[in-house]
């Protein structure tokens, strides 16, 4: 009865009676769509485009997304470059408000036998939730450094 093409889903999330879901690279610019689809009956559903990138410079490949308990969406890009998370307002007005500034220095990096420059700036921001009771607490993620220590086993 139909279809649609989505370029590279990464992201979902339950809000507003529906799924929030990200095309990591859709839309015409390549950068990103945020798309929410609602069940309107157990055979007809409802998918609305939420926003749409115009450019990397306004949001740059959004992957991870989570609702806020305020009604707006976060989303954590994983571009390249410098990476951001953005709020996105019910009223579709996007804002970036966290960018990535890790920078280890060279004796941390020794200490706890990361490879790597310490540079880590441009890796990507992820896992992005509020804590549950209150919604006060936004957490996130941040891909840690690689380390030439065997991974520890069991827990």
């Amino acid at each position: 009865k139909g279809a649609c093409r989505f370029s590279r889903l990464e992201g979902a999330w339950w809000g507003d009676e529906g799924c929030y879901f990200d095309a990591t690279s859709g839309g015409a610019a390549g950068a990103g769509q945020i798309f929410h689809y609602r069940a309107l009956s157990t055979d007809r559903g409802q998918l609305m485009l939420v926003f749409e990138s115009r450019s990397a410079s306004v949001l740059d490949s959004p992957d991870n997304i989570c609702v806020s308990p305020r009604g707006g969406i976060v989303l954590c890009q994983d571009g390249s470059g410098m990476e951001f998370m953005h709020g996105l307002t019910p009223a579709g007005e996007i804002f970036p408000f966290a960018q990535n500034n890790i920078v280890l220095p060279a004796a941390v990096m020794a200490e706890r036998a990361y490879t790597g420059t310490g540079d880590y700036r441009g890796s990507e921001c992820c896992g992005a939730t509020f804590e549950p009771k209150n919604g006060n607490w936004l957490q996130a993620h941040r891909d840690p450094p690689r380390s030439r220590r065997p991974a520890a086993r069991g827990c």
